[in-house]
């Protein structure tokens, strides 16, 4: 199974697409969240307030979140968390380095 996205949490832990669906995803203390888009190319959303999925994961500040809750549809959130920076920084080289920059399909 090709991995479409990983969710990555400051407990260290993961939740990806091979995981399950992204509804299914915890909902808070995200860090990250890494995804491919259509030409196959790592995308990586970080310090966000809220992580939405529209087909795709990104990252939105409060503006962009109610931008998101106020449109038609059902809606998939997550919650970012600042942390330490040197988990912080933790994470997100787990993320650049466990996500390859181009995905074989």
């Amino acid at each position: 199974m090709v991995l479409d996205w990983r969710v990555y949490y400051g407990d260290g832990t993961t939740y990806s697409s091979q995981d399950g669906e992204p509804e299914d995803a915890p909902p808070g203390n995200v860090m990250c969240v890494v995804w491919y888009d259509e030409d196959n190319r790592r995308k990586i959303a970080h310090n966000a307030y809220a992580y939405v999925w529209d087909g795709f994961w990104y990252g939105a500040d409060d503006a962009g979140y109610w931008q998101y809750m106020l449109e038609p549809g059902v809606k998939i959130v997550k919650f970012g968390r600042m942390n330490k920076d040197g988990k912080f920084r933790k994470i997100m080289s787990r993320a650049d380095n466990e996500n390859p920059v181009e995905r074989g399909v």
